[in-house]
């Protein structure tokens, strides 16, 4: 190699070292840390980030933040706590990153929230709902999505209105599924409605022994919750159409978790989805906003679809964090807090968000209290979410009830 070759290639490495610097002073960088590779739930994350990159790209078309282009650093946690916690370290001791935002499994959330409260980094919970994230009462931690507690609760209500006497729930071993199980039971059970519930790893894949448990319980069980999320979630629900159990005329299927939401699922589950039930964290234009309208439109304009809860939730994400900079005028931390926790209301795809400042219950504290929150039942082969019946609440309900399938 000759000496003008080597000058060349230590020039282009030097300006590789040098640019990051200066490149940083005229930006103003966000964090989104997601799942994008098994084993999490990839389809989630990804609708996640393709939301949060819709805000950033109308943020820095109207001119930025605080006169300088926004910027998300994008990290795969792959639904693993310890790459969480890796990515984390770097968003924030080598991008610097303003704040993070995103997440959608409550184990990885549970580890990242500690390097938040560590270096005091604000950090914004997309899709993670295990209640002992915003019960910790860290106060950098904030979540514009429901909790266990407040999600569950109203599903377990509906489902004891409805007629339901044999519940059983199967739930993924993690923080999010054993909460699942939890709240099911306490909430079921103390309405007198009966309760089955198993555990399982969230490796699993074959799930015939408990679905055969269930199929011969007496009294038979009339409703099943899936509480798993990624390959797991879809899997037991095609096991357990395929056995015979749900969703039967005689068995309800609730997934619990929001893979149910995406393309992929029909594609794992084929006909086996028809009647499934999901429970979702927003629909599209539920309720009208001209902020849900505008988005709505952005993301089936880039994407050829409709936009689900999460990818409502991505966007949302970016925009509180970037409504925290106008409200506060700076990126420091401490004033990021306090503008999310004192001054923060800003008209998001799915109402108005501002953030709990309550301590009792415990899980209520930084939580957007007010997410709105929909039971539906799909009703056709390959249906999208927001064509699906809608059982609960009652004033956006498409239909009277739980529509039974025919055999």
């Amino acid at each position: 190699m000759g000496f003008k070759s080597l000058a060349m290639i230590l020039g282009v490495f030097m300006l590789f070292v040098v640019m990051p610097g200066a490149h940083a002073e005229d930006v103003v960088k966000i964090g989104i840390v997601a799942p994008l590779s098994a084993p999490g739930g990839v389809e989630t994350g990804q609708a996640l980030v393709d939301g949060a990159k819709i805000a950033a790209e109308e943020l820095n078309q109207s001119g930025g933040l605080l006169g300088k282009k926004v910027e998300l650093v994008i990290g795969d946690t792959s639904g693993v706590p310890e790459k969480g916690t890796a990515v984390m370290e770097r968003m924030v001791t080598h991008d610097k990153v303003v704040a993070v935002g995103g997440e959608a499994h409550s184990s990885v959330t549970m580890a990242e929230m500690e390097v938040a409260h560590r270096y005091n980094i604000p950090l914004v919970i997309s899709e993670a709902w295990a209640d002992e994230i915003t019960a910790k009462g860290y106060p950098e931690v904030f979540r514009l999505t429901v909790c266990n507690s407040l999600i569950y609760s109203k599903a377990a209500k509906w489902i004891k209105d409805s007629g339901f006497k044999h519940v059983a729930v199967i739930g993924e071993n993690s923080d999010w599924g054993m909460g699942v199980i939890k709240v099911f039971k306490d909430n079921l059970m103390a309405a007198g409605v009966k309760v089955t519930s198993f555990s399982a790893e969230r490796t699993t894949t074959d799930f015939t022994p408990q679905l055969l448990q269930l199929k011969s319980a007496s009294p038979p069980v009339d409703f099943l919750v899936d509480g798993f999320t990624g390959a797991g979630e879809l899997l037991m629900i095609k096991q357990a159409y395929e056995l015979g159990l749900a969703p039967t005329k005689n068995c309800a299927l609730l997934g619990a978790g929001m893979d149910t939401l995406y393309p992929g699922f029909w594609d794992t589950v084929g006909e086996a989805g028809v009647y499934v039930l999901s429970n979702p964290a927003g629909l599209p234009g539920i309720p009208k906003t001209e902020t849900s309208e505008k988005f709505t439109q952005l993301f089936k304009d880039k994407f050829q679809r409709e936009p689900d809860a999460v990818a409502m939730e991505g966007y949302d994400t970016v925009m509180v964090i970037a409504e925290a900079i106008k409200l506060s005028g700076s990126t420091a931390s401490k004033e990021l807090i306090d503008a999310m926790e004192n001054k923060l209301s800003w008209l998001g795809t799915r109402g108005t968000i501002t953030f709990s400042k309550e301590k009792n219950p415990p899980w209520a504290y930084h939580l957007w209290m007010d997410v709105p929150v929909f039971i539906i039942q799909y009703t056709e082969f390959k249906q999208d979410p927001s064509k699906a019946a809608i059982l609960w609440p009652e004033e956006y309900a498409t239909v009277e009830s739980y529509i039974q399938p025919p055999k």
